[in-house]
């Protein structure tokens, strides 16, 4: 079964969430649009741990792109729903 756009930022929300506790108070704000580092201030090291959880929880693999390569949540996002 195929997943919607938002059912995947919704469970993409989560993950953000456990790669970065801070982001709790405005979780619920984040949407495709979001920054990844200038909204959500995510360092490399949140960015990597948010493809690792991303790749167990989707079942995917990130090939051959970088922490730099994802923007905004949206990319992420356009990223999963391809993988998919």
């Amino acid at each position: 079964m195929q997943m919607t756009r938002n059912e995947i930022l919704e469970k993409l929300k989560e993950i953000l969430l456990s790669a970065d506790e801070a982001a709790g108070d405005s979780i619920h704000l984040v949407t495709e649009r979001t920054g990844l580092q200038s909204d959500l201030g995510l360092s490399s090291v949140n960015m990597l741990y948010m493809i690792i959880a991303t790749e167990e929880v989707f079942g995917i693999r990130f090939d051959e792109v970088g922490t730099n390569d994802f923007k905004t949540v949206g990319d992420v996002v356009s990223y999963i729903e391809g993988k998919l």
